[in-house]
């Protein structure tokens, strides 16, 4: 290829930071994160390992206040890393916005993940019956073959 790649230094600090919070040397509340972009927080949470205790993840709500966010993006991103993680504090939360919002880009991967253990796919169930009223036909029947 002959264009050019752009370079930026931006994500590979985020991803450094993220390391550094996983790892026990950073406590959340002194990531330098002041200005970072929608981007770069997802980043920031793509980042981290897969499976963690409620106590890291309550150190990162008490930090940045994710369960609260009002950025869609930001908001299913970290509630995919409470529901993979059992972390109950966000749960509220996950049944507010799953009833409130009915873009399938957002719906689909937490019912999904839900639907992965037994008390999860009960969860969902409950959190359903509510929502469905409010998707579109398309989403609903997308949740409907997930929870079958």
């Amino acid at each position: 290829m002959s264009s050019p790649r752009p370079v930026s230094d931006a994500f590979t600090k985020v991803a450094g930071q993220a390391k550094r919070w996983a790892s026990g040397e950073t406590p959340a509340s002194k990531i330098q994160a002041g200005g970072w972009t929608t981007h770069e927080w997802l980043h920031f949470l793509n980042a981290l390992p897969q499976e963690m205790s409620a106590e890291k993840l309550g150190d990162l709500d008490r930090a940045f206040k994710f369960t609260r966010t009002g950025n869609a993006e930001i908001l299913d991103q970290w509630l995919l890393i409470a529901v993979r993680n059992h972390y109950d504090p966000a749960y509220a939360r996950l049944e507010e916005f799953l009833i409130s919002v009915g873009r399938r880009k957002y719906v689909k991967p937490l019912y999904t993940e839900l639907a992965k253990t037994p008390e999860g796919k009960a969860r969902a169930a409950e959190i359903y019956k509510k929502a469905r009223p409010g998707y579109h036909p398309i989403t609903a029947s997308t949740v409907d073959a997930i929870l079958k």
